[in-house]
This record gives structure tokens, C-alpha cells and sequence, in this order.
């Protein structure tokens, strides 16, 4: 490696692997307790360890006693590692009484590497116990108990002039992720560097999932932003390690790599990850990443030659994941050009008409534009719900009000686009169709509301209630055409099972219910980290297919949503009208000037024509009556200025009361 592994993961600037010094005077003796114990002879120890009967016939036939004590002792560790169920400290006692009797590399190397995988816990076990003293605030030095265990076997095994294999090296990476003993996992990996032992993508997964796991745990809030400067730095670290090891990215280590990130916030590691994960440098998402030529449908490799890992496939659910990731660093100019580049590629032909170099010394001397002797494909994926919804949700976080409009508009016409396939897909049921994976729901126009209503952007906010208008308009046509077609399926003779609706006794409803329930339940950060098989390879996701009862169940929730959603934002909306009113209101009753839209310029109004503006009306005739009744005073004479008074929609205003009472003396 060109440098230390120490040096690549952090190791020598993590203080909390130094322990600690004082200069202070110590008062008490500190010394390891100690016991008496008296010297027996060896035929004693056998006397008493139930070998009398055998020392004594070992003794007439001239055997040694100790050769007989040493097989004993062996078989009784054997008998203990094939039973599935042995207690790790009954092992682990054995263990060490064998190591009074016999040197260390007298011992087989298969029985010291059985020993590793039983004198501990199963990591299950060491997982929720080490959660529970985190919680109990207990932060111990040695997060790993049985560490000084693992610690001896390995130097035994060393001791018989063997290498632990990289296997043993997995089973103790993995007893330290259980607990998120990040630190021991990073130690770990530099014994193995320094044994040269090539690492597999298993082992950067394992290290992964102790970064991973440490960040689900407890910590005290003075000690959190220290932890997550360590585990940043060794995280970005490993993906160096990666990179220049050429090891490929599993799918289950980009999924840990992103949890890290996503907690940590570190845009620089999230970058490189990207880069070395699915072949994709954000800073220019149109082309390959910087150092490699990658040829379409052929091995990726750098300017040295050097063969580089194939990047993972670029699927929705890693899209969705960019998305969020860029949404979260608030650089909203990256997040819409990786956003537009990542699902509209450019095609294959477009190579030739663009130059990767600028310099006239190429034309002079005959040196070929690269552009036209290779040709490059960024990854890319259709976007779906999700998609959309995160993207508006960062954009107007942001405070970007005409992006924010301009996507929900694009959402807005690619549903249409997305129903209409589907409407043409219908001829062919009951075959299979492919499911749609797009929809406006509340979630696509929520955040654009918000943004309008944090800054009273009221043209924002009608053309959001209009768009509301038209989405249900649309959703109940929708409903009314799919259950025309699922009476025409469920009225056929012959159905699918597929495409049947389910019974209230049937057990794909019990399915439906059961799988409701877990995404309502909360998901446990701990369990989502072991939830990844590091073995797995990756499989392509499997394509979903139509059904159209379920269909019309999502339709029906939209609309229930949509619904609800627009009584909101027409109160919202015909609130925050209202208050503009009554503030313009109360600058011209002073006799200030206001701004006019379309005089567009400030000026001074009359009551009267300020009355007309806005729509304001007097009491006629047939309300009279209702001002005789009850004589209200000072600010009760204006009915939109009552507590509790929710004005009517913008359409009515020209309902609404504006009087005085000068106005109605005269």
C-alpha cells in the first residue's frame, strides 16, 4: 500500500485509544489481587482431576502421566466445540486448563480457531446487551467484554507458526460490529494489512457496519460531534482503501456506506462514494469520473491501466437516495443537475459533437479527439413518486419558489403521461401489465404549499389550490374509468388469480394487512444496520405488476388525501388574503399610499375606490336588521376582524362587510 494502514484509517489521531495520564499521586495500592497457593505434585493434580485409575496403569506400563493428562483434556475441549450449544465460558475454561498443561503450538491450529468461534457469545447476544448498558449510560473503555479472549486465541495461533486465516479475521470484525467497536474493527483491519492478507469486499462490509452500528447507539451529547468526526474520518478512509485496492462495491456496503454518510453529512465522502459506487462523479454527471476511461460494455479503467471495480447498477431506489443526499448538503445547483442529468442521459451519439480537450497542439500534431474514438453513457433511472417528493421537499426547504413551481408543474403533466401508458396497456389484460410507478399525491404538492405560505406568496398559493382542483378532477376520472374495466374483469368467466379482489377471508388481504403494519411500525435504526447480507450478491430488483383493485385502493387514498388537503389550503389561503386586505385596508384609512399591480407603482387611493378594489360591500337593505340587533363597537363592527371569524373563499370576498362607523352615520 503506498502508506500505512494505521495512517489511511486514522488510527494514530483517535485519542480515545490512548489511556489516559495524570501526574497525581496515587494513595491507594493498586496492584492486581493476588491468592496463596501451594505448589502439589503432578500425581496429585491427576489424583484429584479423576485420572487415578489411569495414572496408576500409566505408571505399570511406563507411559508418561502428562501425555495421558494432554489427550484427556484435548478430548474433553473436542466433545465441548461439537456440541452446538456449549456454554462460551464452560469453553472457554477448558481452554485455558488445557494451556496450563501444554504449550500453545502444541495445540492443532483447527482446535484454536474452533476455540475463536466458541469462547464467545453469539453476536446477537453481545448486540442487545451492549445496547442495554449504552442506554443505562454506561460508556465502558472496552466496549467488547470478551475482547482479551479473542486477543489470546490469535496470539496462540500465531504462536503454532501459522497466519490467522481471513476467515478468523471475519469472525472477530463481526464480534466487534455487534457491539459498534469501530475502533477494535480498525485495529483489527491493520493487523490484516500488515499480515498480508488481502482483504475481500466482506471485510470492508464488516468495518462498515461497525461505523454503522456505533452511530445507532447512545452517547452523550458532549461526546456526539467527537464521535462523528472519527467515524467520518474512517469511513472516507476505507472508501480511499477501496478505491485504491480496486475492491468492488457490494450493494450491502453501499447501503452502509450511505447510512454513515446520510448520519455524518459529509458531502466530500458521499461524493467519492458515488464515484467509486455507481461510476458517478456529481461534479460532472454527464461523463465519466475523472482518471478512468470507461468504454460502453467494456472493463472500466484509469490512465495507468490499472483495471478499476465495476460500479454497482444505478437503480430508482439509488436515484432516491442521491436525491435525499444532495437535498440534505442544501446545494439545490448540484442537486438539479444531477437530478436532470441521472434521468435524462444524454444519448450515445451526442459523444461526437462535444471535445474533452481544448488544446490546438492536438490538431497540430495529429492527436484524436477522444470524443470521437469512445463514447460514454451516464447511468440513469426513471424517476417515480418518491422521486418527486423529495426533490420538492429539498427546492422548497430551500426557498426556491420558481424551481419549485416548475417541478411541481413537470410532476404535475408526467402523471398524465404516466396514466396515459397505462390506459393503453389495458388492452391487454387480464395479462400481465407492468405497474405504474408515478402519482401526484399530498406529499408532491405539500412542500410547494409550505414554501408559499412561509412567504405569502399568494400567486403561488392560488396556482397550488387550482393545481389541487385539477388533480382531483383528474383522480375521480380515474377511478370512474379502472372501475369500469375491474367490473368488466370481475364479470369474465375466467380471471387470474392475480387480478381477483380480495375477500375479506382471503390471505392475500391478511398479507395486505400484515405488510401494512409493518411499515406503520417504527423501524429500528440497530436492526436496519445487520438487516444486510454482506454475502448476497446483488439481484435486480423484481418487477411489479398491475393489479388493478390495488390500484383503485391508492387511488381512493390520494383522493381521500386531496381532499382534506384543499379544505386546508382554502382556509389557509382565504385567511391569508384576508389579512392582506385588512393591512392595505388600514394603510389607506390612514391615507397612505399603497403599491398597485396594475398602475405598478405606489399610490394614494380613497376609501371608496379601495372598497371597489377588493370587492367590499355595505350593508344592504336585507341586512339591516342584523346591525339594529346587536351594537357592536369599535373593532366588532368589522365582522372579518372578530376572533374566530374564518373568512369564505377569495370568489365571495365581495360578500364580506367593510364599514365604518363614520359610514354608517352617513
Amino acid at each position: 500500500m503506498p502508506k500505512g494502514p494505521s495512517l489511511r484509517l486514522g488510527l494514530s489521531r483517535l485519542q480515545s485509544t490512548r489511556h489516559p495520564l495524570t501526574s497525581a499521586r496515587r494513595f491507594i495500592h493498586t496492584s492486581l489481587p493476588c491468592s496463596t497457593c501451594v505448589t502439589l505434585p503432578l500425581y496429585d493434580i491427576l489424583t484429584s482431576s479423576g485420572f487415578s485409575n489411569d495414572t496408576r496403569h500409566a505408571a505399570a506400563s511406563g507411559v508418561d502421566p502428562r501425555n495421558l493428562l494432554k489427550t484427556r483434556l484435548v478430548e474433553q475441549l473436542d466433545m465441548l466445540l461439537l456440541q452446538s450449544r456449549s456454554p462460551p465460558a464452560r469453553v472457554w475454561s477448558q481452554y485455558l486448563e488445557l494451556l496450563h498443561f501444554v504449550d500453545p503450538k502444541d495445540i492443532l491450529l483447527e482446535t484454536h480457531q474452533r476455540v475463536l468461534r466458541h469462547c464467545v457469545p453469539p453476536a446477537l447476544q453481545l448486540r442487545l446487551s451492549a445496547a442495554r448498558r449504552m442506554r443505562a449510560g454506561h460508556d465502558p473503555r472496552h466496549p467488547h467484554i470478551y475482547e482479551s479472549r479473542l486477543q489470546t486465541v490469535i496470539r496462540n495461533i500465531k504462536a503454532t507458526g501459522a497466519q490467522p486465516t481471513l476467515e478468523d479475521y471475519h469472525v472477530i470484525l463481526k464480534q466487534f460490529a455487534a457491539v459498534g467497536h469501530y475502533i477494535g474493527a480498525a485495529h483489527v483491519y491493520e493487523e490484516l494489512a500488515t499480515s498480508n492478507i488481502h482483504p475481500e469486499p466482506k471485510t470492508y462490509g464488516l468495518l462498515l457496519q461497525s461505523l454503522a452500528h456505533r452511530l445507532t447507539l447512545a452517547c452523550p451529547v458532549s461526546r456526539r460531534p467527537q464521535l462523528v468526526r472519527q467515524i467520518t474520518r474512517i469511513c472516507r478512509d476505507i472508501l480511499a482503501e477501496m478505491w485504491d485496492r480496486c475492491i468492488p462495491f457490494s450493494s450491502a456496503n453501499l447501503d452502509l456506506a450511505v447510512r454513515i454518510l446520510k448520519e455524518t453529512a459529509d458531502e466530500e465522502g458521499f461524493a467519492h462514494l458515488m464515484k467509486i459506487g455507481y461510476g458517478i462523479d456529481l461534479n460532472y454527471p454527464d461523463r465519466a469520473p475523472v482518471g478512468s476511461t470507461q468504454h460502453q460494455g467494456s472493463v472500466a479503467t484509469d490512465v495507468l491501466g490499472k483495471v478499476l471495480p465495476n460500479p454497482q447498477p444505478f437503480s430508482t431506489a439509488a436515484l432516491n437516495t442521491t436525491i435525499d443526499m444532495l437535498g440534505r448538503f442544501g446545494n439545490v445547483s448540484k442537486l438539479v443537475q444531477t437530478f436532470e442529468v441521472l434521468i435524462h442521459p444524454l444519448p450515445s451519439q451526442a459523444n461526437q459533437h462535444f471535445s474533452q480537450s481544448f488544446d490546438d497542439e492536438d490538431d497540430d500534431y495529429g492527436v484524436s479527439n477522444p470524443a470521437s474514438t469512445q463514447s460514454y453513457r451516464a447511468p440513469h433511472a426513471t424517476p417515480n413518486t418518491t422521486t418527486y417528493n423529495l426533490l420538492l421537499r429539498h427546492i422548497s426547504r430551500a426557498g426556491h419558489g420558481p424551481l419549485a413551481r416548475h417541478y411541481l408543474q413537470q410532476a404535475y403533466r408526467f402523471d398524465r403521461v404516466s396514466d396515459r401508458a397505462n390506459r393503453s396497456e389495458m388492452i391487454n389484460l387480464p395479462n400481465q401489465v407492468p405497474a405504474p410507478h408515478f402519482g401526484v399525491n399530498r406529499g408532491t404538492i405539500l412542500p410547494v404549499f409550505g414554501l408559499a405560505n412561509r412567504t405569502k406568496d399568494m400567486e403561488l398559493m392560488r396556482w397550488v389550490e387550482y393545481i389541487i382542483r385539477q388533480t382531483m378532477r383528474r383522480k375521480r376520472n380515474d377511478i370512474m374509468y379502472y372501475s369500469v374495466i375491474a367490473v368488466q374483469l370481475a364479470t369474465e368467466p375466467s380471471k387470474p388469480t392475480d387480478q381477483l379482489p380480495p375477500t375479506p377471508n382471503s390471505s392475500s388481504q391478511n398479507t395486505a394487512q400484515r405488510e401494512t403494519l409493518k411499515r406503520h411500525r417504527p423501524v429500528d435504526p440497530s436492526a436496519a444496520v445487520f438487516a444486510v447480507d454482506l454475502d448476497a450478491p446483488w439481484v435486480p430488483p423484481h418487477a411489479k405488476k398491475f393489479n388493478i383493485y390495488k390500484h383503485l385502493q391508492i387511488l381512493h387514498h390520494d383522493l381521500e388525501e386531496l381532499e382534506s388537503f384543499y379544505k386546508e389550503v382554502s382556509n389557509v389561503t382565504s385567511r391569508t388574503t384576508q389579512r392582506i386586505k385588512e393591512r392595505l385596508g388600514r394603510r389607506v384609512w390612514a391615507g397612505k399610499d399603497i403599491y398597485l399591480l396594475h398602475e405598478n407603482r405606489r399610490k394614494v387611493v380613497s376609501r371608496q375606490t379601495w372598497s371597489a378594489i377588493v370587492g367590499f360591500k355595505r350593508f344592504n337593505e336585507k341586512h339591516q336588521s342584523l346591525g339594529t340587533r346587536s351594537r357592536m363597537h369599535g373593532r366588532q363592527t368589522l365582522p372579518h376582524m372578530r376572533p374566530n371569524f374564518v373568512p369564505g373563499r377569495r370568489l365571495s370576498s365581495a360578500a364580506l362587510v367593510y364599514q365604518t362607523r363614520r359610514g354608517r352615520h352617513t
